[in-house]
């Protein structure tokens, strides 16, 4: 009986060799079936927006760069242009960008993520690496 069982082994061995049908496919490609599973979730999940960081924004003054990000303003003043990423001034310089410090008079339509608020005589000021905004109308100028 064992020899038998053996021989059958052996005989259906080579059947699959000589089809192309090898032990670790389990079913062939052709017929019909599924991968999909469904897994229902009852558990409610609260999601909460991520934190603003702040320190990557602070890039020194003289700093230099190849590229700046794609979404940077362009703002110009007294025929200087600046390109602002958030809170950093940059210069064209050659074929790479400087970062410095902006004049004052420099206007921006809304402020960087992280500035804090301090008062200058009386007033309401914002400052954000280490330079100092005041609102005027819609904009916030550079003191």
């Amino acid at each position: 009986m064992k020899l038998f069982t053996l021989t059958a082994t052996a005989a259906t061995a080579a059947m699959m060799l000589s089809l192309g049908i090898n032990s670790a496919e389990a079913h062939p490609r052709l017929w019909p079936h599924s991968h999909a599973t469904r897994v229902v979730v009852e558990k409610q999940v609260v999601v909460k927006p991520a934190p603003v960081r702040t320190a990557v924004a602070r890039a020194l003054v003289g700093a230099t760069f190849d590229t700046i990000p794609a979404n940077r303003v362009r703002v110009v003043h007294a025929g200087r242009t600046y390109f602002v990423h958030d809170g950093v001034y940059h210069v064209r310089n050659g074929g790479r960008y400087t970062v410095v410090k902006p004049v004052a008079g420099v206007r921006i339509t809304t402020l960087p993520r992280g500035y804090s608020t301090v008062r200058i005589s009386g007033r309401t000021h914002y400052r954000f690496n280490n330079v100092t905004y005041r609102r005027v109308n819609n904009y916030y100028v550079v003191v």
